[in-house]
This record gives structure tokens, sequence and C-alpha cells, in this order.
């Protein structure tokens, strides 16, 4: 039996590192409402630790009986497990699994969650980016024109000035930050308010690394899952959209072939595999069978050069835990072979307008099932109660409803 756990937190909870870090009231917000998300993802016989055992209960009449059986279990009164599953790992979701009753044999010591770390800082990124375009890698060596992509992780001001600098654009990263955060845009001067900032990332994380901002055309990503000693095991490419900030906006629901063909109207499909089996490469000589789990990689497609050519940057970020793109994955098993859907995660000031939005879908786009498996409609995947602000759902459509899917969200 596995104990699931949704701790989105848990990038931020890296960088500061403490087992009593306190997250911004944003994101225990997030993790409290979304809590009853690892549903999606589990197996027969698990359990999820929910902020609200009731709340969570009311989930199998609103997702139109495709919600899993699981056992819901409260975070302050934890069972015994064979397994824990977080969302991701750091000393503040092992100190609250500890007080919540789980047993100290069933979770990472601080030699593992110092090794995760170190594993999960943005330097590890840089280095593949570099092997995967410019050095040793397979991909490197046959597909260079096909691909983009530059990073330094930069360790003195002289450094990241210099790179700063170098072109008319760049995006700054901090070795440690939650998704979409830990970011500032450079415009080809080292001045204030930028300096102060790698001023202070220097001094606390070691560390900057600096980028050329690229023409972005799409987000994409590869998901994997790292088996210990037995390697590094592909899981599906991932499909997703992003905010004008960087933040996470949704997930595209539906087969790898569907995916596939998509990304292979302008990549070569070769391409795509070639750095698959790279990334597995060297992924497998990093970890050395140290760790156990979820992880993806983001990738860009974007226009170079003068012809405007499509290229792809192999490693924008490397996400050491369950991601969006995991989620997606283990929500194609929920959509009927001829349908596809949107996964959503969205964030309402005002709850009554969230409940409003979601009986609105509930009437106009009802959840058709057929055979078990969703073929068009809205279906949440958190119980919506009207007093919460953050909502996760799938809005799923067969081929000929693509015009009215897109018209209703």
């Amino acid at each position: 039996m596995a104990l699931h756990w949704f701790n989105p937190e848990n990038d931020l909870a890296l960088a500061c590192f403490s087992p009593h870090f306190i997250p911004p009231a944003s994101a225990r917000m997030m993790a409290d409402e979304l809590s009853a998300l690892p549903v999606w993802w589990t197996s027969a016989g698990d359990t999820v630790a929910v902020a609200s055992v009731s709340e969570a209960r009311l989930l199998a009449g609103q997702a139109g009986g495709l919600c899993p059986e699981v056992e819901w279990v409260g975070r302050k009164d934890l069972p015994a497990c064979s397994e824990v599953q977080p969302w991701g790992w750091s000393p503040l979701v092992v100190n609250r699994l500890l007080a919540g009753g789980v047993a100290a044999e069933c979770l990472p010591d601080e030699a593992f969650l110092l090794r995760y770390r170190d594993w999960s800082g943005r330097r590890h990124a840089v280095d593949m980016l570099d092997y995967l375009v410019r050095r040793d890698s397979e991909t490197a060596r046959r597909w260079s024109e096909h691909l983009c992509g530059k990073a330094c992780y930069c360790t003195s001001e002289q450094e990241v000035v210099r790179w700063v600098n170098l072109y008319p654009r760049t995006i700054l990263k901090a070795p440690w930050s939650g998704s979409g955060k830990g970011l500032r845009l450079g415009y080809g001067r080292y001045e204030p308010p930028l300096s102060g900032w790698c001023r202070r990332l220097l001094r606390e994380q070691g560390g900057v690394v600096v980028e050329p901002l690229y023409d972005k055309v799409a987000d994409f990503a590869m998901e994997f899952y790292v088996e210990g000693e037995r390697g590094v095991r592909y899981v599906a490419l991932s499909e997703f959209l992003t905010t004008a900030r960087g933040t996470y906006a949704g997930n595209r629901v539906a087969s790898e072939e569907a995916k596939m063909s998509r990304l292979t109207t302008v990549v070569p499909e070769a391409l795509l595999e070639c750095i698959k089996q790279s990334i597995i490469c060297y992924l497998t000589r990093l970890f050395g069978g140290g760790y156990h789990g979820c992880l993806g990689i983001d990738m860009m497609l974007c226009r170079t050069g003068a012809d405007d050519r499509i290229c792809v940057h192999p490693c924008v970020e490397i996400n050491l835990r369950r991601t969006m793109g995991h989620v997606a994955a283990s929500l194609g098993r929920f959509i009927a072979p001829s349908s596809e859907a949107r996964f959503v995660i969205d964030y309402y000031k005002d709850e009554k307008m969230l409940r409003a939005d979601h009986d609105g879908n509930l009437a106009a786009c009802p959840p058709v099932i057929s055979d078990g498996k969703l073929l068009r409609g809205y279906l949440p995947l958190i119980p919506v109660t009207g007093c919460g602000h953050y909502r996760a759902a799938m809005w799923a459509f067969s081929g000929e409803d693509d015009d009215g899917y897109a018209r209703n969200k």
C-alpha cells in the first residue's frame, strides 16, 4: 500500500531546505485545496492524505463514477504504509509525514535529501543541456542543426555580468526556486534591481543561471521514471501551456501517438527519439541507482537563425518530482480512445465565481461516460465545494466536438 501526499510547494521547500519552512499562504492554500488530486494516479489499495476527508469523499459523486476507490485519511492521522509517494521530497515533507505518524524507516534520511536537493538544482539542467547540444551525446553529433540552447551556471558576479552583457535579452534563474518563480529578465545591462537580486543569490545559493532568451514557439516535455538500479524508463510526451510569467496553465491529455503526430509536423521523430535515448543515458549516469521516482525534462520549440528554422531546446528544466505531465499521462487511462482532453488547474479569487463556473460547465457540457471512459464533457478532478479558490478539471472532447470544446474552455 502506498500513501500519497500532494505537496506542490516542494520546490520552494528545497530552496529553503529547512524542516520548519513555512510556505507562502498561496502555496499552502493550493496544497490543501488540491490535496485529493493524487487519487488519479493511485493503484488499488492506496491511501491519499487530504486536508478534509469529508470533502474528499464528495469527489466520488462529482466525478461521474470515474474516481478510483482509495482510502482517504487526514494528514495528522496517517496509517502504517509500505511506501510513501509525495509530489517531491524535502526536509519539510519528511517532517510533516513524521508528525502525521509515518515511521522514520519509511522515509529518506538526511544524506539522501542532500543528494536530492543537489540533483534538483538548475546546475544539472545546464550540464545536461551542454551534453545534449554541444558535447558527446549522440544527439549532439547527429542533430546539431536542429538543436538550440546555451546556458551558464555562474558562480561569480563577473560571470553574470559577462553573460548578461553578451545578449540583448537574457533570462536569469535561481538555482532553486518554485515553478515559474526565481526568474528575472536581463536586457543587456547589469544594473539594479537585477544586480542586487543576483548578489543575493550568489551569497545565499552559490550561483545564478543565465541563458539567452529564445523565440519560443511551444512548450513540451518528456516524462521519465527512475527505477533505482534498474535504470530510467521513458513514460510519455507532455504538451503543456504556460503563462507569460512562466507558470503552468494546462496540459493536453491524449495518446502518445497523437502527441507525437503534432510534434513531428515540425521536427523529425528520429530527433525526438535520439534526445530521449541521450537523456536516459545521461540520467542513468547522474543518479547511479540512488534515486527512485518521477522526473520530467521541460523542452521548447524555438525559432532560430535568419531563416526562422524551428529547433528543439532539449533541456530547459529538470523537475526531479512528479510533474503535471505525469498527471496528464495518468489521466489518459480515464479518456475514451476516440477522445482527448485538456487538463487544467486554475485559480479564482472569488470562490463564488469558481462555483458558478463549475455549475455552468456541468450544465453546458456534462460528462459523458462510455464503457467506463470519459468521452466528452467537463470532469472535476477534485471536489468543488463552493469554499475553495483552486480547481483541477478536464474538458474532454471527441474529434467532431473540437469546435464546441474550444468555445466552452
